[in-house]
């Protein structure tokens, strides 16, 4: 059983999205995994309310936090039914944050590359690092890039990574791209599999060029997307590559 936490006291950073992502990867690779959302905008919750609502099943358990002095109990129940939690924060730092950090074995820090979420992204780092500390527990952790340009790396994202290596802050491999599949995911209440059966049947009747160019945008997310859930499990305590 692993526990992956997603903080940042930046709102906005691209938490949710990311922590849904590589939930429906490890759900895809056979993987037991439920979300805990921690988030007061209950945006995984709402995600999965709409699916209800439309009768479309949820794939994964989604559990919203019915209280912060819940928060440990509601913890240990999830772990005993899935082989991964993943819990999604609110975008401040507050208790029930260090809470959540010192119950996981990866705490992952989505930010765009910008000067100022970097330095938002480096206290999450801080507070990870002075938990373990205090918990005397290895805690694993490392930032993700989220939103980045799919064509080339700006120099705002050179240099951010160039000042995180040199800060000896651990920075995920693979980024998450800026991508249209990824936003309507959790407006629309979709899957990222599902979004490519949908436009799959869309252009059945078409030629192969109009195919592949219709298919690609959702194509290249799914891409993007396991490639960024590999990496997160390789992070993981004694894991190898399983997602």
């Amino acid at each position: 059983m692993f526990t992956i936490t997603f903080a940042n006291p930046k709102g906005g950073s691209g938490k949710t999205t990311s922590a849904m992502l590589l939930a429906e990867q490890i759900h895809e690779a056979g993987g037991q995994v439920a979300i805990l959302d921690c988030d007061p905008n209950q945006n995984i919750v709402q995600w999965a309310r709409q699916r209800q609502d439309e009768r479309r099943g949820v794939p994964f358990q989604v559990t919203p936090l019915p209280s912060e002095a819940a928060f440990l109990d509601t913890v240990e129940s999830i772990q005993t039914k899935a082989d991964y939690l993943i819990i999604d924060l609110e975008g401040t730092a507050s208790t029930l944050v260090t809470f959540a950090i010192s119950q996981s074995d990866l705490v992952l820090v989505p930010f765009e590359p910008t000067p100022m979420e970097a330095r938002q992204a480096a206290r999450a780092v801080q507070l990870v690092r002075s938990t373990s500390r205090a918990m005397n527990k290895t805690i694993g952790h490392a930032l993700v890039l989220t939103r980045v340009n799919a064509a080339f790396q700006t120099s705002d994202e050179k240099d951010v990574r160039k000042d995180m290596e040199a800060g000896d802050v651990p920075v995920l491999e693979t980024a998450i791209v800026r991508r249209a599949p990824y936003t309507r995911i959790v407006r629309e209440g979709y899957l990222l599999r599902e979004l490519y059966d949908q436009a799959s049947n869309e252009v059945k009747d078409s030629s192969n060029s109009q195919q592949e160019r219709a298919l690609k945008p959702v194509a290249s997310a799914i891409k993007n997307a396991k490639t960024f859930a590999q990496k997160v499990v390789n992070n993981l305590p004694g894991q190898e590559a399983a997602a």
